[in-house]
């Protein structure tokens, strides 16, 4: 079985530094949206949803861009359609708009399925290459951006965790993992424990 690095521990590599960085660029991407919105709003309300995530995407790599240009220990990649974000040499990062289940969307290309799966690299030990998805929740229903976040997946498909990032300016503390259902899993059934003949008392565990 596959060991994963805890949220923990990949927030504790990152450091203060880019942690902070990738969640004031999702805060002011969304001063972005709410500037288009109220300056442009029948353009905004006009747009394809794939028009949008591309204006959306386009305004949050600028501000990873003005936060980790020329940072020590930061690259920068961007060659379109690809973009990343490498820190030192066992982080790589991209940047999207996850759903609120921690799915992302993506072309099925062969680089992106590569950059999706975890440790099929061959490398010396110490230089294994964590790929992460760092950018934004976004609720479809009202097009309108949430937390910055960060998810762990091996596959496309399969999160393995996703959790929001401390508000710019709040520090480290207290990150919470948020809880993800496996991919095709199914809800529990409710147990139900039958009464003894006669006792006329029949008791549920429904779940919550």
């Amino acid at each position: 079985m596959k060991s994963y690095p805890s949220p923990e521990d990949v927030l504790s590599d990152l450091g203060s530094k880019v942690v902070g960085g990738l969640a004031r660029a999702v805060a002011n991407t969304r001063k972005d949206l709410a500037a288009y919105r109220e300056t442009h709003l029948s353009w905004v309300s006009d747009s394809s949803e794939r028009g949008l995530a591309n204006w959306i995407h386009d305004r949050l790599w600028a501000h990873v861009c003005a936060e980790f240009d020329g940072q020590p220990d930061i690259g920068l990649s961007d060659r379109e359609p690809t973009r990343e974000i490498t820190v030192g040499v066992n982080y790589r990062l991209r940047v999207k708009r996850h759903r609120l289940d921690g799915k992302v969307s993506s072309y099925a290309t062969q680089t992106a399925l590569e950059f999706y799966a975890q440790g099929v690299q061959q490398v010396f030990p110490g230089l294994e290459e964590v790929r992460l998805i760092a950018g934004y929740d976004w609720d479809a229903d009202s097009r309108s951006m949430g937390d910055a976040v960060l998810s762990l997946r091996d596959g496309e498909e399969e999160v393995i965790w996703h959790i929001s990032l401390p508000e710019a300016g709040t520090g480290m503390a207290g990150v919470p993992a948020r809880p993800i259902h496996p991919v095709g899993s199914e809800p529990a059934l409710p147990t139900i424990d039958l009464p003894e003949a006669g006792s006329g008392d029949i008791k549920g565990d429904l779940g919550t």
